[in-house]
């Protein structure tokens, strides 16, 4: 049956009707997968920026904790030619005490003629330690030049690691950081531009990574300072075993009350800095005896008598220049070091408080007798033979660190502070990157010759201020990788420092705040859940 002839065509109608809806659909679609291919595009644009912004800091704070674990391992090396060279002194002395007594023992035994035998054997060992000391004296004046022209390198090295220290961390400058994420921006997409809002951002970062490094100054007064003894104790925690006690002890007892008699010889010896900016080390052999004495005669009660004999003892200091006060006066400045660390690997000081060269200089008389003649026929100083540059010493330098309360978290776990065991959360330095390309770049149905287009396909690109935006965050943070040291502590508990070099970077949301800041800025009104 055939239609009436006014209703023919009508399918037609619907057909182009239903083509140009189909048209247009695919021309949105297309428009569509174009801009979400573009802010793909800008995202991870604006990610490589704040990334590698980031990682310049977190390269530069590495690099400062590489440099400032070398100073403390120059400084261990110090201390232990300090020590060295106070030992060779007390083998010296030790030597020569030696002889002098076996001679006295072999003089009494000429006197008899059943001893003149065990006399002339006496004599001939106290000549052979006669050659031992001479040795030993001429071996250690060659020592003590090594050791001078040593502790110049070491001054220099440290000096140096100070400076390049102090000139890494100087203050960001905004500039550098828009000039570097403009530069990596342009890279991944050369038609990209940070607008004035990104710069401010940048800025903003920039404040904020200079509040996080301070340079501390040693002090070469004789003063403390809070500082200055938290790199003393990294330096005297770090020291060798050798350098930090050189202790023996023999001896025997028999009775008891006043009626005990004994022999202790007692080995102290020990290398610490004093002043910050000198090491000095002490080693001293004493003999102490004891046994009972009737001082009112043999119908007195008895009481102990001692006797403190000193055997050997050995000094040397490393010192920029000679002390006014000489060796003595240096020495007696040390009031011994109180180890702060709770947690530590056995062969190191624990907490608690440590006598000053590990007790030498109570060691009796011998403690007296090193700090008038630590260096017999010869002299203790270790004292840079090779000119050094400014800054530069034997002790420690002024150095940069983490100021307090800052990276004290690798994360927030939603805990309190005073629950992470610290006084203030703080993660580390942001750096946001915002970016943006005008949407003439993109290449929508607008922009493609014969993909839609005016008059009667006109699909228009609407954007706020015909931009398309991208914002992204990257922050540094301080974490010592658990799976390299799978028997630390809490990772949380340990807080950020320029001793150790794990500063990490990773992409992070960027906060509220600074998306609401940006949204305003282009005359939006942005939705954020902090």
């Amino acid at each position: 049956m055939s239609l009436p002839s006014r209703l023919s065509g009508q399918a037609l109608i619907l057909a182009l009707i239903t083509l140009v809806v189909l048209v247009v659909g695919v021309i949105v679609l297309f428009n569509s997968g174009q801009a979400v291919s573009k802010k793909m595009q800008l995202v991870n644009t604006a990610d490589a920026a704040a990334y590698s912004a980031a990682v310049q800091q977190a390269r530069a704070l590495n690099m400062i904790s590489y440099m400032n674990r070398a100073t403390v391992a120059n400084q261990v090396a110090m201390a232990q030619m300090v020590s060295w060279y106070s030992w060779t002194n007390f083998a010296i002395s030790a030597t020569d005490h030696l002889k002098n007594a076996i001679q006295k023992v072999a003089i009494v035994a000429d006197i008899s003629v059943v001893g003149a035998e065990l006399g002339a054997v006496l004599q001939q060992a106290a000549n052979i330690l006669g050659n031992v000391k001479d040795a030993l004296v001429q071996g250690r004046d060659i020592e003590q030049e090594v050791l001078n022209i040593a502790s110049a390198v070491i001054a220099n090295l440290d000096g140096a690691y100070s400076k390049a220290s102090h000139l890494i961390a100087s203050p960001v400058q905004s500039a550098d950081i828009a000039n570097l994420a403009r530069r990596i921006a342009r890279l991944n997409n050369p038609r990209v531009d940070i607008p004035a809002m990104g710069l401010a951002l940048l800025a903003q970062s920039a404040r904020s990574a200079n509040g996080y490094v301070a340079r501390y100054v040693i002090p070469t007064d004789g003063s403390q300072s809070a500082e200055a003894d938290r790199f003393a104790n990294v330096v005297m925690e770090a020291r060798d075993p050798f350098s930090r006690v050189r202790d023996g002890h023999v001896g025997f007892g028999a009775g008891s009350g006043l009626a005990s008699i004994g022999l202790s010889m007692d080995k102290k010896g020990g290398t610490d800095l004093v002043n910050y900016r000198n090491w000095v080390g002490l080693d001293t052999l004493n003999l102490h005896v004891w046994f009972p004495c009737w001082s009112g005669g043999w119908s007195s009660h008895p009481t102990t008598c001692h006797v403190n004999v000193p055997m050997a003892w050995g000094g040397a200091a490393g010192v920029d220049q000679t002390p006014s006060n000489g060796f003595s006066g240096l020495a007696r400045q040390d009031n011994g070091w109180k180890g702060p660390y709770t947690w530590r690997p056995q062969e190191y000081a624990g907490p608690g408080s440590y006598p000053a060269y590990s007790g030498a200089l109570q060691n009796g008389d011998a403690g007296n007798k090193v700090l008038s003649d630590p260096a017999e026929n010869g002299t203790p100083w270790i004292k840079p033979s090779l000119s050094v540059i400014s800054g530069a010493t034997v002790g420690l330098p002024d150095y940069n660190d983490i100021k307090s309360d800052k990276a004290t978290v690798p994360y927030l776990n939603g805990k309190s502070a005073s629950a992470n065991g610290v006084n203030n959360l703080d993660v580390g330095p942001l750096f946001t990157v915002l970016v943006e390309e005008s949407m003439s770049t993109v290449r929508t149905s607008s922009h493609v010759p014969g993909i839609g287009g005016p008059p009667d396909f006109d699909i228009a690109d609407k954007t706020v201020h015909d931009k398309m935006t991208a914002l992204s965050s990257a922050q540094v943070y301080f974490s010592r990788s658990q799976t390299l040291f799978p028997n630390l502590v809490d990772s949380h508990r340990e807080t950020g420092s320029l001793f150790s070099p794990y500063w990490q970077v990773r992409l992070v949301e960027t906060p509220c705040t600074t998306q609401l800041a940006v949204a305003a800025t282009y005359g939006v009104v942005g939705v954020c859940s902090p």
